[in-house]
């Protein structure tokens, strides 16, 4: 199709929901605070298909609420104020699911919906529903969800259901057929047209209270907004979710449409920190050189950061200074393992040795560098993660300023989780097993450990070991950076992701107190 995003039989009345979030204060991920950019792009498609969009948007609206459900703690609007925001005549309500260990909560707030919409089409989207689709459909009264990438498959979807027509012919989704059986359409192939995809609708979400909060991906360095230069990654390492939800394609941008895009933010919104929340930005060295080129050249103040990580191959010197000169101030690597053995067992193609020259480029030219890590991969051993604990000790050791460290996690429908099930070590998908995909990343909790070597505990010590492991070598190379860290905390800017970190703690930790907790949900 020439032009994927017009042409539409049928006017509905649509509300999307982005529901409100799981928070622990010592898991670093659920801390963030951003305008949700997957459903800003579907809000935009339907939009200019002709639909009527409106938005409620549960962690944006109330992002200094907190209320316990089955003793987890959701940041956002409650079910019923949520419930209560979508308007009486809504023909369609779509909802949003990136994370797994999200379902225990969302499929009750898709209960509640249904209470008092019995008749609307209720769907769902996101990365949850597409490595669960049969799931997701077993569990909730939804009528569809949305497989991988959205925007024309939820154009396309509608189209049917306003015109009264079957869904079978429709690719990317499973949905609910008549006689109640679940029926799994073949999957799209990815958007060819990616410049033409309708930027996102920010303006049916609040800006302005977002960056109140404060609390963005990366470090925080003035007001901000997240964007998106590519879409996808070329590579299939086994744990990762992108593969299924992506595919293996990788596509960017015309570099010059992102630069415009950002210049449109400034001027709208004032915005001067982009958080680019790419799955790997930096693949082709020329496109990033371009990219920069075009920021020099139209004389932007502004800075940008890769909060989600990105590759290292494109990076030397040479590119790190042009980064620098354009406004890039952060981004991070993930090389998941600092044992060879494991990077090849993961299928994670990456050489250290290059990613640490890598890294010292981009430290050279000053930009902050960051590293992910990951220790309990079924391949796994204790040798294994000696060499991970001793690429963490060098991250310190070159001045990185980041390093996250996760347990590892089963995610839907990964080559590993299937591997797993084939193997009978996940029987079955219960809520325990969704809740360990919320914990893996929470430092401060007990992990469950996937791994014949290590129990829960221990690795859950491992994890905490290598997480002070690194701090401890961050501050003691540079004992002014405890200077840097109480003077961040005063202020309205953070140095690097890890000072950000920290304030993102205390700003939660210090509303949790303040506000009264309300016990919801069944």
């Amino acid at each position: 199709m020439d032009e994927p995003f017009r042409g539409l039989v049928s006017r509905m009345k649509v509300c999307l929901i982005e529901p409100s979030k799981f928070v622990s204060l010592t898991n670093f991920v659920s801390t963030i605070s951003m305008p949700p950019i997957g459903l800003a792009y579907i809000a935009a498609s339907l939009r200019e298909a002709g639909h009527e969009v409106c938005v409620v948007d549960g962690p944006g609206s109330a992002p200094r609420n907190f209320f316990r459900f089955n003793e987890v703690r959701i940041r956002g609007l409650t079910n019923k104020e949520i419930v209560e925001r979508i308007p009486r005549d809504t023909e369609v309500i779509g909802l949003g699911c990136m994370f797994t260990s999200h379902w225990v909560y969302v499929r009750q707030l898709i209960q509640d919906i249904r209470k008092e919409f019995p008749d609307v089409f209720l769907l769902m989207g996101g990365e949850h529903v597409t490595g669960f689709p049969e799931l997701s459909l077993e569990n909730a009264p939804l009528d569809a969800v949305v497989l991988g990438e959205g925007e024309e498959t939820i154009v396309e979807l509608l189209k049917q259901v306003g015109s009264g027509q079957a869904l079978d012919a429709v690719d990317g989704i499973a949905f609910r057929a008549e006689e109640g059986a679940i029926r799994v359409n073949p999957r799209r192939q990815r958007i060819g047209h990616i410049d033409a995809i309708p930027r996102p609708a920010w303006d049916l979400f609040d800006i302005e209270k977002y960056n109140e909060v404060n609390q963005p991906h990366g470090a925080s360095q003035g007001k901000f907004m997240p964007m998106l230069a590519t879409r996808g990654c070329p590579f299939s390492c086994t744990f990762c979710t992108s593969p299924n939800m992506w595919t293996t394609e990788w596509t960017p941008r015309n570099h010059k449409l992102v630069v415009d895009e950002m210049q449109d933010y400034y001027q709208k919104y004032g915005v001067t920190d982009f958080q680019f929340e790419d799955l790997t930005a930096i693949v082709k060295k020329q496109w990033i050189a371009d990219f920069c080129d075009e920021i020099i050249a139209r004389g932007m103040k502004i800075t940008f950061q890769l909060p989600s990580g990105t590759r290292s191959e494109g990076i030397d010197y040479e590119i790190a200074k042009k980064l620098k000169a354009a406004g890039c101030h952060e981004f991070a690597f993930a090389p998941e393992s600092g044992d060879p053995r494991i990077l090849k067992a993961i299928k994670k193609k990456v050489h250290l040795p290059t990613m640490f020259e890598s890294a010292k480029a981009a430290l050279k030219a000053g930009i902050n560098v960051g590293c992910f890590f990951i220790i309990g991969f079924p391949e796994d051993d204790y040798k294994s993660v000696m060499r991970t604990y001793a690429a963490i000790v060098k991250c310190g050791m070159i001045g990185l300023t980041n390093v996250n460290l996760n347990a590892y996690s089963p995610q839907p429908n990964t080559e590993s989780f299937n591997q797993l099930r084939q193997d009978g070590v996940i029987t079955e998908l219960s809520d325990e097993y969704l809740m360990s995909l919320f914990t893996f990343q929470d430092f401060g909790a007990k992990k469950t450990s996937y791994n014949k070597h290590f129990s829960d505990w221990e690795l859950s010590f491992m994890v905490m070991f290598g997480v002070g492991l690194f701090y401890a070598v961050y501050f003691v190379r540079k004992p002014k950076r405890i200077v840097q860290l109480f003077t961040d905390l005063f202020s309205q800017s953070s140095s690097n992701k890890s000072t950000k970190m920290a304030k993102s703690f205390i700003k939660d930790a210090f509303t949790v107190m303040k506000n009264k907790l309300i016990r919801v949900g069944p």
